[in-house]
């Protein structure tokens, strides 16, 4: 492998593993943009390179998340009762999004990633939250549920991590945006693990594909991508308990715009 690919994996990995702490995102935020310009220049085959940025993302996110999540449980960050509530339609909607999107064009893949990005980038700036009591979280069972199918979905389609959508979702419901950006990195670890054993499996058939794959899941990314990415992790999520909620909320908002504009200026 280059050495300047290596490089660009490895600092991707720093990068991705501040966000994922800082703002529960996942780091697919950054992972899946550069990889879309990245892998070309490793021979992927240019109607490959969306469906193996998003497998790679998610199994790189299963190894960040595990970091992140231990950090901000230790910060007591994490609404437990809010993560059991959402894990049933977490667990079915990463596995259908992860099949649907190995049957899409990359152009479509970007499109739906431009738009849900731009979404929620400006209602995490410019929404209102609908406050709840915290324990809310723990009866609506059904109601979670729901927003984990459609949210693991999403999230497995693009690759992006459950918190890109999970966070502003659960700052609506009423939740502190701490503990929003620790619940759902929480939860972006179970998307991150039944996501990419989906593209695995969906990919191990696939014949136009080089050396180095598993699945769709691009091995020398892969692992420069974690070998950093689990490192910074828990820096961010340290970063997020010495920042206010207007903080947290304009820099989760500049980030899901600023990569809304990279994926619409690629199609």
């Amino acid at each position: 492998m280059d050495l300047t690919l290596a490089a660009i994996f490895l600092a991707t990995g720093v990068f991705a593993g501040i966000l994922a702490g800082f703002l529960g995102i996942g780091g697919g935020l950054v992972v899946v943009p550069l990889l879309s310009v990245v892998l070309p220049w490793a021979g992927i085959p240019d109607d490959k390179v969306m469906v193996i940025a998003v497998g790679t993302s998610l199994a790189t996110i299963v190894f960040t998340a595990i970091s992140s999540t231990y950090t901000h449980r230790k910060n007591h960050n994490v609404v437990w009762p809010a993560v059991f509530s959402l894990f049933p339609g977490l667990m079915f909607g990463a596995m259908l999004g992860a099949t649907l999107g190995s049957q899409f064009s990359g152009k479509l893949l970007a499109i739906i990633f431009g738009c849900f990005c731009s979404f929620l980038g400006l209602y995490v700036v410019f929404g209102k939250r609908y406050v709840r009591p915290v324990a809310d979280y723990a009866h609506s069972r059904s109601w979670l549920s729901l927003i984990g199918f459609v949210t693991g979905i999403i999230s497995s389609l693009v690759g992006i991590g459950g918190g890109t959508m999970l966070g502003p979702a659960l700052i609506w419901l009423g939740l502190e945006a701490r503990k929003a950006v620790g619940t759902s990195a929480t939860c972006g670890l179970l998307i991150a693990v039944f996501g990419s054993i989906s593209y695995l499996i969906t990919g191990v058939n696939e014949t136009n594909l080089p050396e180095y794959m598993l699945g769709y899941i691009y091995l020398p990314a892969f692992f420069g991508i974690i070998a950093t990415s689990v490192l910074f992790a828990p820096v961010g999520a340290k970063m997020a308990t010495f920042f206010s909620e207007k903080v947290i909320r304009i820099s989760l908002g500049v980030a899901l715009t600023a990569s809304a504009i990279k994926m619409f200026i690629s199609i």
